[in-house]
């Protein structure tokens, strides 16, 4: 058999199957490695597209993003494995950044994680209204009439003092208003030749007077509450409006109504009405506010509970009536009068006034109170988890807003500040030349007073001043601040620097002049011959002034 001394060919190459290739992803300087078919997976996206090919380099030979890494990571195993989580770590904008970068929806993300998505974005929704309403609120406050100034003041107490004065006023009166309601129904003995009576008949003015003081007070505040109303016909119909109006319709009917036997019992049931009074303290209370809120977010899963409670009620007092109708002395006289059997039983308050007797009745009725627990339990966690999500939504709104302004504030402080100590700097610096010159112990003083980091900046832009003949620093608007602070600080400062004399603090806050004199030393250098006539004027100002040996003595 012969033997082949040469090779054999090798196979033909199959030119519709192309080798793989492995690619190198540059994230911010962390490097990914994967397959070039893995990213192919979804031509629609950049990855997978021809587009990365603008972002190759071709010194290190790798696709190179100045991007997040650590969001890459999820972007890359979703290429590897086709599902898409999302990090509860990573903010959720910048993780709808880096999505919307590399080509890839959202509505992709798996279901482990998009519930948690789906809330983060929700919140994240609600923050970012949030920021722009009281942004939008701050624009417009210049531009207010006096009947949105009203408005604003009643919605939110705390905008002025007056406002809050108001708030607790009004506060105070629905307290009382309640407590008085109490009150007068309790008995506080007898008169003589009568029955015991209530503190309401037996101090019948005193309560009387109250009524009328806390009348007055709702009156005018639902008055003022409609003129500033910036829809009255919605303020009318709106829950609270009512709430307002039912509190105080029976004292002026009452006034209206004769003592006539006829009127006098719808009179008693009108004064019923009084206690609704109580709900007005909701709007003194956040948290009895988020609980309407709740309440109204949750109206589908209510609804739910009580079409759940009344099939449940009607289905078992229908078999309680005739599991009890053969028993004698059995009180399920119809299934009307089943129901209240029913509901206490599904509440498990339980009165005992209606047992079942037969066993049928006992049976039947552990299972209508086993049903009612259930039924009742299944939809409380949605309610408690809406509270909690609406509660901490507030909270959270409380504390942006609360940091806004403490923020805004620092922000002001550290300008005014920043400005004053360079223009301090900017005077005093020339006077510390002065005070070395003439060998005084204010030197020591003076030099201890400056950080080095404040004197760096302080000189850089006195530099940048000298070399663009610019200033940087408003002095008008330190001047008025630095005669502001010399006329608070004066009285009570006992130190012997330089700001506290009240002759060197007008010369701090008046303009510099510019006078020029003329030195002997006209041959220096430009710089030097500038520094040396800005000595010279401080030396000219000084001599105005009492001298400083003189004015460190109080």
């Amino acid at each position: 058999m012969p033997v082949a001394n040469c090779p054999m060919p090798l196979a033909p190459a199959d030119k519709n199957k192309r080798q793989d290739e492995l690619i190198v992803l540059n994230v911010s300087g962390r490097r990914f490695q994967t397959w070039r078919t893995t990213l192919e997976r979804y031509p629609d996206t950049l990855l997978g597209s021809t587009e990365k090919e603008f972002f190759f380099n071709e010194d290190t030979k790798e696709y190179f993003f100045d991007r997040d890494p650590e969001v890459f990571r999820c972007v890359l195993n979703f290429y590897r494995t086709g599902k898409l989580h999302y990090p509860r770590y990573e903010c959720i904008s910048a993780y709808d950044d880096e999505l919307a970068f590399y080509g890839i929806l959202p509505e992709i993300i798996g279901d482990c994680c998009y519930e948690e998505y789906k809330d983060r974005k929700r919140e994240n929704a609600e923050r970012l209204m949030d920021d722009n309403d009281s942004e939008n609120n701050q624009e417009s406050m210049p531009s207010l009439s006096f009947r949105q100034t009203m408005w604003r003041a009643f919605e939110n107490p705390h905008t002025s003092t007056l406002a809050l004065v108001f708030y607790y006023v009004t506060g105070f009166f629905i307290a009382v208003s309640v407590i008085t309601n109490v009150v007068e129904t309790v008995p506080c003995g007898t008169a003589p030749g009568s029955k015991e009576l209530p503190c309401g008949e037996r101090y019948s003015v005193a309560f009387f007077c109250l009524d009328t003081a806390c009348v007055m007070i709702f009156t005018v505040e639902y008055l003022l509450r409609l003129f500033a109303a910036p829809s009255r016909y919605r303020f009318i119909r709106s829950v609270m409006s009512i709430i307002d109006v039912v509190a105080i319709m029976p004292y002026y009917i009452g006034l209206v109504m004769t003592n006539n036997e006829d009127v006098s019992g719808a009179f008693v049931t009108l004064r019923v009405f009084r206690v609704f009074r109580i709900f007005k303290f909701s709007r003194h209370s956040q948290g009895l506010r988020i609980l309407g809120y709740t309440l109204k977010s949750c109206a589908s899963e209510l609804g739910f509970l009580l079409f759940s409670l009344t099939m449940a009620i009607i289905i078992f007092a229908t078999v309680m009536f005739y599991a009890e109708k053969g028993s004698s002395a059995s009180k399920f006289t119809s299934i009307p009068a089943s129901f209240w059997y029913t509901i206490v039983t599904m509440t498990t308050l339980g009165y005992g006034d209606m047992v079942p007797k037969t066993i049928a009745g006992k049976i039947f009725g552990s299972i209508c109170s086993l049903s009612g627990v259930l039924v009742i339990a299944l939809p409380v966690p949605v309610i408690v988890s809406n509270f909690s999500r609406i509660y901490h939504q507030n909270q959270r709104a409380d504390k942006r807003r609360a940091q806004k302004k403490a923020r805004l504030a620092r922000i002001r402080v550290a300008k005014t500040g920043s400005s004053n100590a360079y223009l301090h700097s900017k005077r005093n610096g020339l006077l510390n030349e002065a005070l070395e010159l003439m060998g005084t112990p204010e030197e020591e003083h003076m030099g201890k007073t400056t950080s080095l980091i404040e004197s760096q900046h302080h000189h850089l832009l006195h530099c940048l001043e000298k070399t663009t003949n610019h200033e940087f620093i408003d002095e008008q608007m330190f001047e008025q601040n630095c005669m502001e602070s010399s006329m608070q600080n004066y009285p009570s400062t006992r130190s012997p620097s330089l700001s506290s004399h009240p002759g060197l603090t007008t010369t701090c806050c008046s303009r510099r002049s510019k006078k020029t004199t003329h030195l002997p030393n006209s041959n220096l250098p430009a710089t030097r011959l500038r520094s040396m006539q800005e000595l010279s004027t401080i030396h000219i100002q000084g001599s105005e002034q009492p001298s400083l040996t003189t004015s460190k003595s109080f």
